[in-house]
Order: structure tokens, then C-alpha cells, then sequence
């Protein structure tokens, strides 16, 4: 035993002293003066904010961090500055230099350089590097970089490793010409992702003659079909790579079949191109392919493909087909499938593909996988009861279909699930404990927008720490689930739409919540105090009362806010100062409550509020103008309440403004000319139901992007401008298009609201308010002709120029109106007749033309022969046709065409009963006279004095003529 001992001792000293010798030959050597001075040299160059050179100093420059020395000669050979969390760099943090510092090429020896993540702010790729012939390795992806990438980087034929990509995507950085790569016969891996190489047409000739290239990444390049025109088909392009990425570029049709003899790829990303065929047969040839990526194409079939995917790649273990357009059962061909199929398959995805049909069973053999994604497609039928069998499942996602049934007992016995999706189907029955019996890890739960029953006790403890629910339109019953209270580490919480009612539980406030969304419940009370690293707070459409400042305070209990909704609940009092301390606050939206006095004047320090929606309370005054100091609001509405004074000049500082809605206040003064002289991304402008007087302003046709404009219930005059036909904005166009600027902007439109006067009717607007191109004039002093000008703003969908003093014509173009539905030009004073065109409006569905002075036969045809009431006509006396009285000359053409109509038997009919009558008459007075002679004196006696006295009236007359006739001659 002392023996052992004592051999182990020596043993361990003998470790130790050798430990000793390396420490001491370690500490030796260090860094050359001249390589010592170059970097510190670099280290000057740089702006160093984050200090992530701090440890430069010393003699030893060998121990500095980044820099790595041979052992054997003390010449520094490594250079790591890469920027990021991959590196030793602080995560975040980066080096800036005007340019790279030119001492770096004093390290002779050097033979990995890695810039990359850093800032050269645009400067050129130096031409030195092109010097630096000792490299294996060099790395300046994302570094800051513009212009064109010189062409004496071909002498580093050493180089094994070459990255110049750039992830941005307002980078110029391009390459005129490309054969100085095939001098780098070295090289084993190349990235030029993000670079422009559309000019480079023998690209992939010259990468083919690169013998030890394994990894291409090509990423968002622009390159299109004809770079693979060169290459022969029977190519063997590219025999050793084993890594391809072409993801983000201008291919389409088919794969390039230049591709298929690239067997020995293990990694292939084609994603994001436009591809539009089928995935081809010869995809099978690929069997050592252990990624592979053909997300958000236009592939349209599989054909045997997928089948030859799954059952020939049998080392694949991620596949992702997502953002396809098939529209065949695709998964359903996997029951056909033989070979490995899939066997160590991880990761499915094929989310938003079109793919539909029932969920197979046999997915259920896929024991490898741990992400299933088949969300957003038109899938059906139940959930399988084989998904249970997939132990090694951590994400489930199968929201967005219309799955329909229970959710099996079985997804309760994934556990190693950490996300559960099942959103946005048709899932009904109950939830209980069951379902969640061994799901430790869970930390996604999102249930909404389904049928399902909550039915969980409230002192159940969950075996899970969830961080991310949303269980929103389930059936819970009135209270707030207890259950809740447990989960700490819980950041969103959305339970809107549930039922819930009483008050908020004060214990909410200990959830370590940044999203909290409550809305459209029947929650009551005042609102507590919540937690102060909310984010987002959504309570709208409740019952909620009390004050504001009750949640808020006097100070800033909510530093972290970008998000509060509150619209439509019960708040009262007045707008408190301290929002004017929450400076994170990006929507702000109190709508439909019954908040009163002035809206407190204190928005200057306001730089990120994009929303603020104040409409449909009872607040008065003028409107502030610190509001012109929001630089970044995007909305603003401030409707339906008490406002009065001239919308403050200071407004038109908003120049990112795309609606402006102050409709139904006792604003007055002119319509201000400033909104057209500035507020040019404007797409809805609504001033309705104030006291403005004046002229409509010419200024306001430069706002081309308008597309709802409302200035109805005012008190203008005037002629409506013929600019008016320039508001681009109400042109038809794609759907994509219509709303150009403003929908790229932000998601807000699907929150937007606003109520317009469309088919007679008050329609309050949401999730279509995008799609609404409407143009309301309507009660106003407005005179003069229509201008024939509005017939260009063929996107309109309602024109209403009601209860004004117009006179004129009808347009006679207002048939190019293709897309109106609804149309009011009643109470005015037009005439004429209504133009033929009007029946060329086949989307019409409510027309007024009520009390004008139209004349004339109202046109046929298309639409206008289901609009028969008679009160789209009343008030114009001289208008006929249908559904109005007959027309005169279409009675005498009805009967014109009703006497063509009869036969030759009718007509002598017609004839013999006509000269009957005519001889009955005639021989019934000539007869009397000829044998009743009394009668025939009596009667020629008669004749004989009319006769006479109408000789006598004209004999006494003519007399008076010419004693007038000479009476006149006589003054003269």
C-alpha cells in the first residue's frame, strides 16, 4: 500500500514539474517589437466604446486577447476581432474605423484574419490585403464595407477560407468580375452572400474550377436562371461540395438541372427563390443530404418527389417545405412511401404551403422528431392519436387550419414538448389536467380561437413553467383561473375574449409579464396596479371604470410601456400628466370612454408615439400643439369629442401622419392649406361634422396618396377643386399596392377603426378600413358643375356629394367608376338627363339621385335593374322609365309594336267594324234629311244664317281695320 502511495506521488510531482517547464517555456517567448508595434497601431484606429481592447497592453502582446502567436518563433499568426456574441467580444459590441489601418500588413506571418460584425464605415476593401499571401483564412463578412471587391484578392492562393458576405440589404457591395476566384485553387469554403453578382454570367463556370470547394453560400446575390446557361448538362458541378446556399435570389421555372449531379451535397438552402414547378424526380439522388431548404418558392406538385425525399435521404434530419403552394394532399403521399423513410428526420416544416387533407397516422413513425410545423393550411379531420407516440417532440404547431374534434388524451405524454400550438382551428370539447400530465418543460401554450372547454380545478398545481399563453375565446366560466398564479416565469398572457368577469386579482401584479392582454371580457372595477415590465397592455371592450390615474399614478410606474389600450370601458376623469413621463410609449389608444376636460398639453419629450387615439370621449378645448412635437405619429385620432379652436399649425410637423381624423367636434376656421403643403404620406383625411367654412384648398390635391378624404356636415362653399383627379391614392390598383406606403408602415391597420357614411348607412370600419376608397362632400354649401375630373378615381368605392348646391350635368363618364358601390347625389341641382353609363356600374349597390332636376328616360340595364326603389328617383318630376311612370314615347312605341303584332284577320276585322260605324252614322243624319222634309228646311235654313252671320262679323270687322289703318295715317 506505501508503495502505491509513494508512486503516485511521484507521479503527480512529476506531472507537476513537467507542468512547470511548459508554464515557464510558455512565458518565454512573446510577440516581436515590430508585430508588437502594428498592433498597437490598429488599436489607435479603432473607436473602442465597449473596450473590447482593453486587455492591449503589455509586453506579451502574445497574451492579448484575439491574438495568437507560434509557439516556436513568437511571430503572430491569428487575428480575431470578430463582433458579437460568437466571439470574446461583449455581446453587442463592435469596433469602428474609418477604414482598416494599413499596419496590419506588418504582420508578415499572419494567417487568420477575422473582422467581421465590425463597422469600416463604408470604406473600400483594401487593396493591401491582396498582399497578405500568407493567409489561409480571412473574414471581413458584414464589416462595414462598400464598393467593389478588388481583384488582387486572387494572389492569396493560400486562402482556404474567403468570406465577404454582408447581411445588409442596402449594401453595395459588388463584384464586376469573378475569374480572379478560380486562382484560389486552395479555397474550401466561399461567402459572398448579399454581394450584387448579376453581371457575373460565367460565375458558376469559374467556381467549377475551384477542385477543393465544399461550401458555397450565394445568399440574396441576384442571380438569376442564365448564371447556369454555361455549364454543359452532364456538368459535375460541383463534385465535392457539400454545402450549397442559394436562398433569396431571381431563380425561377424549374431547378436548374445543372444541379443534379451535385451528390455529395449534405446541405442545400434554395429557399426564397421563385421556383414554380414541381419538386423534381432526380431530388432523389441527394442521399447524403442532411438539410435541405426549398422554403417560400411557388412549387406547385411533389409528384414522386417528396416520396423519394423521404424515403431516399436517409440522413436527412431537417426539411422545410413552407410558404409552397401546393395544392395536392402532400403529407398523404407519405403513406406510400418505402426505404428509410425519414428515419432520423427532426425537423418537418410545412407551414403556410396550401396543403390539405387529414393529418396521417404514420407521421406517428417519425420516433426522431422534435419540430413538427404544419401551421397555417387548410388541413382537416382530427389530431392522430399516433403524435403521442413522438417522445422526442419539442415543438407541435398546428395552428391555422380547420382541424376539427378533441384533443387527444396522448399529447400528454410528450415530455420533452416545450411548445404547443394548436391555434386557430375548429378544436372543441374539454381541457383538463390530463392533457398536461408530463408536460415539465412546456413553455408555450397557445389554445385560441377554438371551441374548447376549461375545465381545470383551481387548486391544480401545473407540472410546468410556462412563458408564453395564450388561451384567448375559450370557455373558462366567470372567474380568473386560479392555476395562473403559479406561473412566475410567465412574460405573455392573453386571455381576451373569455367571459371573465369581476375584477382583476391583485396577485397579477407579481407575474413577470411584458404582454397582457385582456380584452373583450366583462371585467369590472378599477384599474389596479400591474406590473412595471409590461410592455403591452390590452383591456379593451370591458366594463372597466375608475380613473386613469389610478393605474398610472403620479409617477412613472410603467417605464417599459409601448403598448395601452384601453378603448371602449368606462374610464373617467381627465387625462393625467404623468403619461407625458412614459417616453417608451408607442400606442396610445383611450377610445369610447367617458374621459372629460382638456388633453393635457405635454407631448414635446414624445419621440416613439406612433398611435394616439382619444376619439369618442368627452374631452374639450383646443387641441395642444405639443402634438406637432410628435415626430413619429403615424395616427392620430381625436373624433367625436368637444374640441373647438383651429387645429393647431404645429400639426403639420407630423409629417409620417398617415390618418388624421378629427370628424364630429366644433372645430372652425378654414380647412387648413398646411395638410396638402406637407403631410404628403396622408391616406385618410377626416374633418366631418365641424364648423369649417371657406374653400376646399387646391393644397390638399398634393396629398396623391389619399384615399379616404371626408369633409361632410361643414360649412364650405365654393367649387370642388378639379385637381381632385390627382389623388392617386383613389385609382384602382392591386390589392398588394393599395395601400402602398401606409400598409408597410406597421400592422396597425388591422386595429384601426373609423366610422363613414357609405349607402346611406354610418358602417364603422376595422380589418377592411385598408381596403375602403371613399370620397364624402356631403352637406355643404359646394356649388358649381361636378368635375368631369372625379370620373379618373376609378378605385372609389363611395362618392357622396349629398345636400349641396351643385348645378350642371350628370358626368357622362361616370360609368369608368368601375369599382362604386355606392353613389349619392341627391338634394342638389342638377339636370339633364342621366347618362347610359350609369349602367355600366355593375358593383352598384345603392344609388340616390333623389331631388335634382333630371329629366329624361332613367337608363336600363346591368345593376340598375336591381335597384327598384322609386325614392333613388323622387324629387325629379320630369324623370320616367322604370321603376318610375311609363315614358310618353314608349307608350306610343308599345303601341305602334303592339298593332304589329296583330294578324290580317284581325286588321279586316278592325276595318269592317270601323266602316260600319262610319255608315251607320252617316246614312243615320243623311237618311232624316232626305225623307223628313221639316227637318231638311230647318236644317238648311240654319246653315243659310250661320252662314250670313259670318259674312257680316268679317264685313265689320275689316271696316275697323281700315279705319284704323287710315288713322294713323292721318298723325303722321
Amino acid at each position: 500500500m506505501d508503495k502505491l502511495f509513494n508512486a503516485m506521488l511521484l507521479l503527480l510531482t512529476l506531472f507537476t514539474e513537467i507542468a512547470l517547464l511548459c508554464s515557464c517555456q510558455n512565458a518565454s517567448f512573446s510577440c516581436l517589437q515590430g508585430e508588437r508595434q502594428a498592433l498597437l497601431k490598429l488599436k489607435e484606429s479603432f473607436s473602442d466604446s465597449s473596450h473590447c481592447l482593453s486587455s492591449w497592453k503589455g509586453k506579451n502582446c502574445c497574451m492579448w486577447k484575439g491574438v495568437s502567436c507560434d509557439e516556436n518563433n513568437g511571430h503572430v499568426v491569428k487575428l480575431n476581432l470578430r463582433a458579437g456574441s460568437t466571439s470574446w467580444f461583449v455581446n453587442g459590441s463592435s469596433l469602428r474605423a474609418p477604414e482598416v489601418n494599413s499596419y496590419i500588413t506588418e504582420l508578415r506571418y499572419l494567417k487568420y484574419l477575422d473582422l467581421s460584425g465590425n463597422d469600416f464605415q463604408d470604406s473600400a476593401i483594401p487593396q493591401f490585403f491582396g498582399l497578405m499571401k500568407q493567409l489561409r483564412y480571412l473574414n471581413i463578412s458584414d464589416a462595414g464595407f462598400r464598393g467593389s471587391v478588388p481583384r488582387n484578392l486572387g494572389n492569396l492562393t493560400s486562402l482556404r477560407v474567403l468570406d465577404l458576405s454582408t447581411e445588409h440589404r442596402g449594401s453595395t457591395l459588388g463584384l464586376d468580375h469573378v475569374q480572379w476566384i478560380s486562382h484560389l485553387a486552395s479555397l474550401q469554403q466561399l461567402g459572398m452572400a448579399g454581394i450584387h453578382l448579376g453581371e457575373a454570367r460565367n460565375l458558376f463556370q469559374v467556381l467549377n474550377m475551384l477542385p477543393s470547394l465544399q461550401s458555397l453560400h450565394l445568399s440574396h446575390c441576384g442571380i438569376h436562371n442564365f448564371h447556369f446557361s454555361r455549364l454543359p448538362i452532364n456538368s459535375t458541378f460541383h463534385g465535392s461540395l457539400q454545402r450549397l446556399d442559394l436562398r433569396d435570389n431571381d431563380l425561377g421555372g424549374p431547378v436548374p438541372i445543372a444541379l443534379q449531379n451535385m451528390t455529395s451535397l449534405r446541405v442545400l438552402d434554395l429557399s426564397y427563390n421563385r421556383f414554380n414547378s414541381s419538386i423534381p424526380n432526380w431530388f432523389g439522388n441527394f442521399k447524403n443530404l442532411i438539410h435541405l431548404n426549398l422554403a417560400g418558392n411557388d412549387f406547385s406538385s411533389t409528384k414522386k418527389g417528396l416520396a423519394l425525399i423521404l424515403g431516399n435521404m436517409c440522413y436527412l434530419k431537417s426539411l422545410d417545405l413552407s410558404f409552397n403552394q401546393f395544392q395536392d394532399e402532400i403529407i398523404g403521399i407519405y403513406g406510400n412511401v418505402s426505404g428509410c423513410v425519414g428515419h432520423d428526420l427532426e425537423t418537418l416544416n410545412l407551414d403556410n404551403s396550401m396543403i390539405s387533407g387529414h393529418i396521417p397516422e404514420r407521421l406517428g413513425m417519425l420516433k426522431h422528431l422534435k419540430h413538427l410545423h404544419l401551421s397555417g393550411n387548410q388541413l382537416n379531420g382530427t389530431i392522430p392519436e399516433s403524435l403521442g407516440q413522438l417522445s422526442s417532440l419539442k415543438t407541435l404547431d398546428l395552428s391555422g387550419n380547420q382541424l376539427n374534434g378533441v384533443i387527444s388524451e396522448s399529447l400528454g405524454q410528450l415530455c420533452n414538448l416545450d411548445t404547443l400550438d394548436l391555434s386557430y382551428n375548429s378544436l372543441e370539447g374539454a381541457i383538463s389536467e390530463v392533457h398536461f400530465a408530463t408536460l415539465s418543460k412546456l413553455k408555450v401554450l397557445s389554445i385560441s380561437s377554438n371551441s374548447l372547454t376549461i375545465k381545470i380545478k383551481s387548486n391544480w398545481v401545473p407540472p410546468f413553467q410556462l412563458e408564453y399563453i395564450e388561451m384567448g375565446s375559450c370557455k373558462f366560466g366567470t372567474q380568473f383561473p386560479q392555476w395562473l398564479r403559479t406561473q412566475l416565469k410567465a412574460t405573455t398572457l392573453v386571455l381576451s375574449n373569455n367571459s371573465i368577469s369581476g375584477i382583476l386579482p391583485k396577485w397579477i401584479k407579481e407575474l413577470n409579464l411584458s404582454l397582457l392582454d385582456l380584452s373583450h371580457n366583462q371585467i369590472t372595477g378599477s384599474i389596479p396596479k400591474l406590473s412595471s415590465n409590461l410592455m403591452t397592455i390590452d383591456l379593451s371592450n370591458n366594463l372597466i371604470s375608475g380613473t386613469l390615474t389610478e393605474m398610472i399614478g403620479d409617477n412613472n410606474v410603467l417605464p417599459k410601456l409601448h403598448i395601452l389600450v384601453l378603448s371602449d370601458n368606462r374610464v373617467n376623469g381627465s387625462i393625467p400628466n404623468s403619461f407625458c413621463h412614459i417616453e417608451t410609449l408607442e400606442v396610445l389608444q383611450l377610445s369610447k370612454n367617458k374621459l372629460s376636460a382638456n388633453i393635457p398639453d405635454c407631448w414635446r419629450d414624445y419621440q416613439s408615439l406612433q398611435v394616439l387615439d382619444l376619439s369618442s370621449n368627452n374631452l374639450s378645448g383646443a387641441i395642444p400643439s405639443s402634438i406637432g412635437h410628435l415626430n413619429s405619429l403615424q395616427w392620430l385620432h381625436l373624433s367625436n369629442n368637444n374640441l373647438s379652436g383651429e387645429p393647431p399649425l404645429a400639426l403639420k410637423n407630423c409629417r409620417d401622419l398617415v390618418v388624421l381624423d378629427l370628424g364630429e367636434n366644433a372645430l372652425s376656421g378654414h380647412v387648413p392649406k398646411w395638410i396638402g403643403d406637407g403631410l404628403w404620406q396622408l391616406s385618410v383625411l377626416r374633418l366631418r361634422k365641424n364648423k369649417f367654412s371657406g374653400t376646399i384648398p387646391p393644397l390638399l390635391c398634393q396629398i396623391s396618396t389619399l384615399q379616404i378624404l371626408d369633409l361632410a356636415e361643414n360649412n364650405l362653399k365654393g367649387r370642388i377643386p378639379y385637381c381632385f383627379g390627382d389623388f392617386i391614392g383613389m385609382v384602382k390598383t392591386d390589392v398588394g399596392d393599395l395601400w402602398g406606403y401606409a400598409v408597410s408602415i406597421s400592422a396597425q391597420w388591422d386595429n384601426e377603426h373609423l366610422t363613414e357614411v357609405i349607402k346611406g348607412r354610418s358602417l364603422e370600419y376595422t380589418k377592411t378600413l385598408r381596403f375602403l376608397v371613399s370620397m364624402d362632400l356631403s352637406s355643404n354649401k359646394l356649388e358649381g358643375s361636378i368635375p368631369g375630373e372625379l370620373t379618373l378615381l376609378t378605385g372609389l368605392i363611395g362618392l357622396n356629394l349629398s345636400h349641396n348646391q351643385f348645378s350642371g350635368k350628370f358626368p357622362n363618364k361616370i360609368g369608368e367608376l368601375e369599382s362604386l358601390e355606392s353613389l349619392d347625389l341627391s338634394f342638389n341641382e342638377l339636370s339633364g338627363m342621366i347618362p347610359g353609363s350609369v349602367s355600366s356600374l355593375t358593383k352598384l349597390s345603392y344609388l340616390n339621385l333623389s331631388y335634382n332636376n333630371f329629366s329624361g328616360k332613367i337608363p336600363e340595364g346591368n345593376q340598375l335593374q336591381t335597384l327598384d326603389d322609386p325614392f333613388i328617383y323622387a324629387g325629379n318630376p320630369l324623370l320616367c322609365g322604370p321603376p318610375l311612370k311609363k315614358c310618353w314615347d314608349d307608350e306610343h312605341h308599345q303601341g305602334k309594336k303592339g298593332n304589329a303584332k296583330h294578324n290580317p284577320a284581325e286588321k279586316m276585322w278592325f276595318y269592317i267594324v270601323i266602316m260600319s260605324g262610319y255608315a251607320t252614322g252617316f246614312w243615320g243624319v243623311v237618311a232624316a234629311l232626305i225623307f223628313k222634309k221639316s227637318w231638311r228646311h230647318a236644317y238648311f235654313l240654319f246653315v243659310d244664317k250661320c252662314k250670313d252671320w259670318v259674312l257680316v262679323l268679317v264685313a265689320l270687322k275689316m271696316a275697323s281695320v281700315k279705319n284704323l289703318i287710315k288713322g294713323n295715317r292721318t298723325d303722321e
